[in-house]
């Protein structure tokens, strides 16, 4: 009868030793590995010699730096970003990824460390002066984007033609060839597109659309750990100067709205 619960506790022991180590190991994972679109600049693309740069990238990297962490750069389908994240194949989706509340009650997410503006852009000779000249239009949007939702969920969206892509670059493209009327995406990405590939774009005001406070690091629901972690270096990087040098690399000035702290309201 000993040798029976004897070898009972020695089980239970191994067992109870496998979770530990499981644990352990889980504690000790020191890398991050985001998931990207690695066709959507200027936050995460690939440049001339095919190596994936970006404004989110450089934050990355300088949150790693912070958290002795090694990063690891996935691309993956943005219209499959969420069952990457579910799956554990990434950590955290971070790639100019914008809030809204129905994210926020799936994923959780960080505070919002970037903003810009939703607007619609079009071909200088367009004849198109306004948002209510766009009705009845077709409009451009990355598949899966905040900019799809918003449209979708929109009194405006009922009155267009709402035209998918695989990215943005794609849907610049076809706006360029007549494939499209307008593209609707946020002016982070436009102004950047414009400048960079010195498009003979304008851009409309958008209004009644957009519901997006900025964009946000989404990481599996639950996961409060990793994303404190996250958060925490945002706030050092946000004192230390780091986040708006990023920024005037990227866009010539400072559109970093992360907080100084937790507490600050």
């Amino acid at each position: 009868m000993k040798k029976i619960v004897i070898f009972i506790l020695i089980i239970i022991l191994l067992g109870l030793g496998c979770v530990f180590l499981k644990q352990d190991k889980k504690i000790e994972k020191n890398e991050l590995i985001i998931g990207l679109d690695d066709s959507f600049p200027p936050m995460g693309f690939r440049d001339e010699n095919n190596e994936i740069v970006g404004f989110d990238i450089d934050l990355a990297k300088a949150v790693c730096d912070k958290l002795d962490m090694e990063l690891k750069l996935q691309q993956i389908s943005w219209a499959s970003k969420e069952q990457e994240l579910d799956s554990g194949n990434i950590d955290c989706i971070w790639n100019g990824f914008a809030y809204s509340e129905e994210r926020a009650k799936t994923m959780t997410l960080t505070e919002p460390y970037i903003k810009g503006e939703m607007y619609f852009v079009l071909p200088n000779n367009s004849n198109i002066k306004n948002q209510e000249e766009l009705k009845g239009k077709k409009i451009g949007v990355q598949t899966g984007s905040v900019q799809e939702l918003d449209l979708e969920n929109s009194e405006f969206g009922k009155n267009i033609e709402i035209i998918e892509y695989s990215d943005y670059l794609t849907a610049f493209m076809d706006l360029e060839t007549g494939g499209v009327d307008a593209v609707f995406t946020s002016s982070i990405i436009g102004n950047y597109l414009i400048k960079s590939k010195n498009k003979d774009f304008v851009t409309i005001d958008s209004k009644d659309i957009s519901k997006t406070n900025g964009s946000v690091i989404a990481f599996k629901q639950g996961n409060t750990e990793l994303r404190d972690r996250i958060q925490n270096a945002l706030y050092e990087l946000k004192k230390e100067g780091v986040l708006e040098n990023i920024s005037e690399k990227w866009f010539g000035k400072n559109m970093i709205i992360v907080k100084d702290n937790l507490e600050e309201k």
